[in-house]
């Protein structure tokens, strides 16, 4: 009798090896998609892959945003009594009721310029069919704070950071409003 060319424990090796090789492909290809997203933000300048269509909020294919230097006398303020949770929150509660021109006018400069008007930001929006949002605690580092608002869009959830600082005048000014993943 001869025996086989690969006995039991050998094909076990064998099945393990692979599994750890398929996993190492997936983690690599996760990694490179969280750093380095096909889906541009508003002030991005990555394309979406061809006949793909971004979520709400972000701009169509191979579009880039203006170069705006932030000044916080311009900058939207978060109103007294709001916190930038709130403020994230009430630009979500804005989108979701279809109150577009309070929406964009709650938008960093940035993206204001790069959509252009409110009448262009609103047919982005209508155009993706958000279906819910949640907003994430915020973080605090000295007079910067985070606040990650997230939104469902075709089937997705994606992560918008927004960026706020304290200007001279104790406000909160908005300051930027960049992609911060997907989940």
């Amino acid at each position: 009798m001869s025996q086989p060319a690969f006995g039991q424990k050998q094909v076990m090796l064998l099945l393990v090896v692979v599994a750890v090789l398929l996993a190492a492909i997936v983690g690599v290809l996760v990694f490179q998609n969280m750093n380095s997203p096909a889906i541009p933000s508003a002030e991005g300048t990555v394309p979406p892959p061809t006949g793909a269509q971004p979520p709400a909020g972000m701009p169509g294919a191979g579009a880039q945003a203006p170069a705006v230097e932030f000044d916080p006398a311009t900058a939207p303020a978060v109103p007294e009594g709001q916190t930038p949770s709130d403020y994230v929150t009430a630009y979500y509660e804005a989108c979701a009721a279809k109150e577009y021109d309070t929406a964009f006018g709650l938008l960093p400069v940035a993206s204001q310029q790069y959509y252009g008007d409110a009448s262009a930001f609103a047919a982005t929006l209508e155009s993706y069919g958000v279906t819910e949002f949640r907003v994430d605690a915020p973080v605090e580092n000295g007079d910067t704070v985070s606040v990650v608002g997230w939104q469902e869009a075709q089937g997705m959830s994606f992560g918008y950071e927004w960026t706020f600082v304290k200007a001279d005048d104790g406000t909160m000014r908005v300051k930027a409003r960049t992609m911060a993943g997907t989940q």
